[in-house]
């Protein structure tokens, strides 16, 4: 819950300042949702997920569950470090993608035990990098986005998070993100 920085007064001396975080957001596929290993391509979904508008996935139920069922969840974030943080911090996901999916998604990953928003950039009408959607999620947690922390696993998508004066991290393994969430005294 406090990150202690060094920074600099007015008068020039060091200080130790306390970060206080209120919410953590995350992306969904990268830090929350991983492709199957097992997952083998026959490259139906991939053009789906790339080319296809949602109104034309909305009439390919399977084709949608196709594109559901290549992830599978990151299993120590959501068996470990959800229900931890969950217990001390307003928890998020800002996802990129059709939003005709997360209906599937949500059916089958716990999404609304653990997060208390889940905003789709289709749904939305912006997406990340763009500031209107952390601002979205920061207005739907009620928190400023400095109390924040967002994990990604794009660098883009970060930074455009800290250009609001958010927290980032980019996601790329869950060792990782431990060390980096434990530096900043959030768990």
């Amino acid at each position: 819950m406090v990150s202690r920085r060094i920074s600099k007064n007015s008068r020039g001396f060091l200080i130790n300042i306390k970060k206080m975080y209120k919410a953590i957001l995350f992306d969904m596929v990268g830090p929350l949702l991983v492709k199957r290993s097992d997952y083998v391509s026959d490259g139906t979904v991939e053009v789906a997920e790339n080319l296809f508008s949602a109104d034309a996935l909305e009439k390919e139920s399977q084709l949608i569950e196709k594109i559901v069922d290549k992830y599978c969840k990151v299993e120590k974030v959501w068996s470990e470090l959800l229900p931890q943080l969950k217990k001390k911090y307003k928890l998020g996901v800002i996802n990129n993608g059709a939003s005709v999916t997360v209906p599937f998604f949500k059916s089958k990953h716990p999404f609304d035990r653990y997060f208390d928003i889940f905003l789709n950039s289709d749904e939305e009408k912006m997406s990340k990098p763009d500031a209107g959607i952390y601002l979205l999620a920061c207005e739907k947690l009620g928190v400023l986005p400095q109390d924040c922390v967002f994990i990604d696993d794009l660098a883009e998508n970060v930074e455009g998070a800290k250009a609001l004066g958010m927290t980032g991290i980019v996601y790329t393994n869950y060792d990782i993100l431990i060390s980096q969430l434990t530096e900043l005294k959030i768990i």
